[in-house]
């Protein structure tokens, strides 16, 4: 696959949901499943940024598609700002768009909304955007205008690259039904979660914190440090689950989490 198959593909995706409509209180088909990739249930969330991310699982697998937004399983990533620092973080923020690009807007003083390029055209930018009006729909803007905060550019190399090198599609989670909920083998992506101990910092940091502090462990704060306040946060954790309590972020305690509601 080139990299020009990649974003068509992406795009094809794109335009092949349009009219897709959202059910009560958010309820949408793109959340199902999408606990995968980011450590947490979303279902009954705002789901633009979600549609998006789904996209990339559904076009190119879980760990290819996540990596090329700058994401990982385990991410905690189901929302524009985040997706967007991301992004800004791998030196992959521009302002003049391209057609598979992922466009940010400002709404409410904030990146809160996103959606998918699908074509640039004599100064317009076409999109296809999920949770817009509750339901995924096609949207046209002026380029620059003045609610578009910039565009993320997935890194298409990585499809190519996987398919060239042979390797394997990536592995879809094993859902079968615990409780009357869809329920997800946590083991099948722990080897995505890095080791971490205190005294580590950067971004897996940072999303080990955000996961910490949406499960109502508190770190003090989301900086990026593993410092006194998450290694204490993370036992807590660690201690509530049953796991061992070794203040260590790795395989045990990503799976404790991924099970955890």
């Amino acid at each position: 696959m080139t990299e020009a198959q990649a974003r068509q593909k992406l795009i094809d995706w794109a335009n092949a949901q349009v009219g897709t409509h959202e059910g009560d209180n958010n309820w949408n088909r793109y959340a199902k499943g999408m606990q995968k990739l980011y450590g947490w249930d979303v279902q009954n969330q705002p789901w633009c940024d979600i549609f998006v991310d789904a996209g990339f699982v559904e076009c190119f697998g879980l760990e290819t598609g996540s990596a090329m937004t700058y994401q990982f399983p385990g991410c905690a990533g189901a929302a524009c700002r985040y997706s967007a620092q991301y992004y800004k973080n791998h030196g992959a923020w521009y302002s003049a768009p391209e057609p598979g690009d992922q466009i940010f807007l400002y709404a409410g003083g904030d990146i809160n909304h996103t959606g998918i390029v699908t074509a640039v055209d004599n100064g317009s930018v076409h999109t296809v955007e999920g949770n817009s009006g509750d339901t995924v729909a096609r949207r046209l803007y002026a380029r620059g205008a003045l609610n578009i905060a910039g565009y993320g550019r997935p890194d298409w190399a990585l499809a190519a690259t996987a398919e060239e090198s042979g390797a394997p599609a990536p592995a879809r989670p094993v859902q079968t039904e615990k409780g009357g909920a869809a329920h997800y083998d946590a083991t099948t992506f722990a080897f995505s979660s890095h080791l971490l101990r205190q005294g580590n910092s950067g971004p897996q940091v940072a999303n080990m914190q955000h996961l910490l502090t949406d499960h109502g462990y508190a770190c003090g704060g989301v900086d990026g440090v593993f410092g006194p306040n998450t290694a204490a946060a993370l036992r807590a954790f660690q201690r509530a689950a049953g796991i061992a309590v070794d203040g260590e972020w790795g395989a045990q305690s990503f799976g404790a989490m991924w099970n955890t509601k």
